[in-house]
């Protein structure tokens, strides 16, 4: 749920998003946004407060930054597609 509720807020803030799960640890999301440099710092420091971001208590415990950027098109979830998925109505998204 983690990876929809990070492209919701990168959606509703107009940056462009994506977000791929680590396929050997569960607990880890790969994570691309670009837009204007105030936004992106707004939704950096919203996962940095380690609160939960949505009803299900999705939360960032660790946040690092990378060199290697992941392109839009290899992740799993990306903002350019976030109309398209099946929101579940059963969770608030707080980011």
């Amino acid at each position: 749920m983690f990876r929809q509720t990070f492209i919701r807020g990168a959606h509703n803030r107009k940056i462009k998003g994506g977000a791929t799960n680590d396929s050997k640890n569960h607990h880890l999301v790969h994570c691309s946004l670009e837009g204007e440099e105030l936004d992106v710092e707004e939704m950096v420091n919203k996962l940095r407060e380690e609160k939960p971001l949505n009803s299900w208590n999705a939360q960032v415990n660790e946040l690092h930054f990378h060199n290697d950027f992941i392109e839009f098109s290899n992740h799993q979830f990306t903002t350019d597609k976030a109309n398209d998925y099946n929101w579940s109505p059963e969770v608030d998204f707080y980011l």
